[in-house]
């Protein structure tokens, strides 16, 4: 069993994946680590027991006792779903897969369980039948004409807004129906305004744009004289979504922003902040170069428009809100994480100051918006950074890699790195990345790695645009494809270590800041303050482990004194109390041995002793006890052995002492008496379950010695 023991953890020991293997009696046998993690339960207390206690229906714990009845009908792997009740209580949706094991004569040896934890699915599922349930709601409440078509350009689904646009086209504007059946509909009716072109030429011409659907925004005019805004964007799956937006308005005022735009560009082009101004309704009527870049559009695409539905709706309501107050007459401040469309995430302080006209009546607002994203940035990481560093919570290790993860997140890019150099040679020590795709352990030449630039420069180095910079030419850029880079050199006690660097292979948005630079000086400072304190903190350690052994191993034989023995002894005793897995304590003794210091030496009686004791711990698992507790006497704890077994051990043992322990230079056989008792439930101390093994072992040296005898607790029994 201990091989099938050593082979399971061998094969699954190191899975992410939950493991547990149970014996045909559905007793678990073994647990990897995944699944102590999964269950919440440590594996000294999975292994010996059933799975039953963690079943929420104890009735689904029964029906799975077929898969070890009819072990021949399972020739795949089957899958359950269990509701689980964890050890701490709490309760998780599973998702378990089986499969037989059988052994070379075909006969079922137990099953394995893969488990793996699907409730964040099962939530993610229920709340995407929700999202589907208010979909159709939601589209109503787009101010603007809104559709979807799928690839065969057939209509999905358009809300009321787009039904009010195009009312004569409305009957139409059915589910399957064709786009172009809906054109026609409308230019049969006269509800577009063709500007002298013959209703094929037309027709033509917008089906061209509606299949471009580039994201362009192009203009239509209703033969009422109303002017549309059309975007049509091509979906993931070949779709074509549509909005309209009425400009007739915007048309009005056009002359009215163009006459503001003059008056302000000026000034407001060179402010690094976003600058607009927006009517009552929301509608931008200017705008500055840095919000044209932000918002990622021309004056065309974004005149007219409203700014905020072009940000993700929860910033969408905190902008609305703002606005809200603004237009009360009150300076409205906050600040507030926004998603822009040039892709960059921005953490801003907005500003709706409202603008009042002749009759002291708000007519419009004027709104900028600041970037403090550096700021705030800077002020979060210093914030982590102290908490990570003076915690006591994390060790070493844990530190350091939460700096790397602390780095990563400051710095936007997915690599960090702590390199250690040794001459020419570039070894990663400690890595974050995504997949763990960067190893602790890779090894480069340094002068293949931006890092050397880091080193000759000792200070901080960094680019955003590697190919567009002195990087370009470096062999790290051609190997690596690093685009992005930013390093320190790492010091320890004064000298250099190594370095600590953040990299990434895309274009960096946003160029690095004087406050960055502080900020990976700062890691790079406490870094290096840890690995010389953890190493201080090692060469303690090891000098106790040292004065530990010291202190706890007998000099002659090498093995457990009497003290460090009966401490480990008693230990084993409280696990049994609490795990019921029982173990044998074998007292042993050496035949004779006054004899063979009275006619040959103590230095005779001493070689004996170390090849007794080096014979006995060949023999022995890493899991069981052996010490010294006497001059001739030992004590041996066979971990989770049960009498019987313990005594095939010991036979063994005595054996080997026959068949290695002798010397020449004695007259007489060295052989050994054992004495065996099996741990229970009165035995409360060690010393008493020693005192078993003790009487026992006197019943062997009074039979005859060389024998082993387990404790019988009747008065006249002896078991040999």
């Amino acid at each position: 069993m201990e091989s099938v023991t050593l082979d399971l953890q061998q094969s699954f020991g190191g899975l992410n994946e939950a493991v547990l293997v149970t014996n045909p009696d559905r007793i678990i046998v073994f647990a990897n680590a995944a699944m102590e993690k999964l269950l919440r339960v440590s594996r000294e207390d999975l292994i010996g027991n059933t799975t039953k206690p963690f079943f929420a229906d104890p009735a689904q714990f029964d029906r799975m006792a077929e898969l070890y009845q009819r072990p021949s009908d399972q020739k795949n792997r089957r899958m359950y779903a269990i509701e689980a009740v964890l050890g701490d209580g709490t309760r998780k949706q599973l998702e378990v897969v089986s499969a037989p094991l059988f052994d070379t004569s075909q006969t079922l040896s137990g099953l394995l369980f893969i488990s793996r934890d699907v409730s964040d699915r099962k939530q993610l599922e229920s709340q995407l039948s929700d999202l589907a349930l208010t979909l159709e709601d939601a589209l109503d409440a787009i101010l603007e004409g809104f559709a979807i078509y799928d690839a065969e350009d057939r209509l999905i689904i358009c809300n009321d807004t787009y039904r009010e646009i195009y009312a004569e086209s409305a009957p139409a504007m059915f589910p399957g129906n064709r786009f172009e059946d809906i054109l026609r509909y409308g230019l049969s009716r006269n509800q577009y305004n063709t500007g002298g072109l013959d209703d094929e030429a037309w027709l033509a011409r917008r089906l061209k744009q509606h299949q471009a659907a580039d994201g362009a925004v192009i203009e239509q005019q209703l033969e009422t004289g109303r002017w549309l805004r059309i975007s049509e964007t091509r979906t993931s799956t070949g779709g074509i979504v549509g909005i309209r937006a009425d400009i007739t308005e915007l048309k009005d005022a056009k002359a009215l922003a163009e006459k503001a735009y003059r008056n302000l560009h000026l000034m407001a082009d060179s402010m690094s902040a976003c600058v607009g101004e927006v009517d009552l309704e929301g509608k931008c009527l200017f705008l500055n170069k840095t919000g044209y870049a932000w918002f990622n559009g021309t004056p065309e695409d974004l005149l007219g428009t409203r700014l905020r539905e072009r940000l993700p709706w929860k910033e969408r309501d905190t902008v609305r809100s703002l606005f809200m107050v603004a237009m009360g007459g009150e300076k409205a401040s906050a600040e507030i994480g926004m998603h822009f469309p040039d892709g960059v995430t921005r953490e801003c302080l907005m500003d709706c100051n409202p603008r009042f006209n002749d009759a002291g009546e708000v007519d419009g607002l004027v709104v900028v918006i600041s970037d403090i994203t550096d700021r705030k940035k800077t002020e979060r990481t210093l914030a982590e950074l102290y908490a990570i560093t003076s915690t006591r919570e994390l060790g070493h290790e844990d530190k350091i890699a939460e700096i790397l993860r602390l780095g990563c997140d400051h710095f936007d890019l997915p690599v960090g790195i702590i390199s250690h150099v040794i001459g020419e040679n570039y070894t990663i020590t400690h890595a974050q990345s995504p997949g763990d795709t960067v190893q602790p352990g890779q090894s480069f030449e340094l002068k293949d790695t931006f890092c050397t630039l880091t080193l000759q420069a000792d200070e901080p180095v960094a680019t955003g645009h590697a190919g567009q910079s002195e990087f370009a030419g470096h062999p790290c850029y051609k190997l690596f494809d690093i685009e992005t880079y930013i390093g320190v050199p790492l010091l320890v006690d004064g000298i250099v270590h190594g370095t600590i660097n953040f990299t990434g292979r895309d274009i960096r948005k946003r160029p690095f800041t004087s406050a960055d630079v502080q900020i990976i000086r700062q890691f790079a400072d406490w870094i290096g303050h840890e690995i010389a304190r953890q190493r201080d903190h090692q060469a303690l350690m090891d000098a106790k482990i040292r004065m530990e052994r010291i202190a706890s191993i007998d000099d002659l034989t090498q093995i457990l004194n009497r003290r460090a023995f009966l401490e480990k002894a008693n230990t084993e005793i409280q696990r049994f109390r609490r795990s019921k897995q029982a173990f044998t304590a074998v007292m042993m003794d050496i035949d004779h041995f006054k004899s063979i210091n009275d006619q040959h030496g103590h230095a005779a009686g001493d070689d004996v002793l170390k090849l007794f004791t080096s014979t006995i711990s060949r023999e022995l698992r890493s899991v069981d006890i052996f010490g010294r507790v006497g001059g001739e006497e030992f004590c041996l704890i066979l971990s989770g052995t049960g009498l019987e077994d313990a005594f095939t051990v010991c036979e063994r043992l005595r054996k080997k002492i026959v068949r290695n322990c002798q010397d020449p230079r004695l007259s007489q056989v060295v052989t050994c008496s054992m004495g065996l008792a099996v741990s229970s439930r009165e035995d409360v101390e060690f010393s008493s379950l020693m005192q078993k093994a003790d009487t026992a072992l006197y019943k062997a040296k009074s039979t005859g010695r060389n024998k082993c005898v387990m404790y019988d607790a009747s008065p006249d029994s002896i078991a040999v």
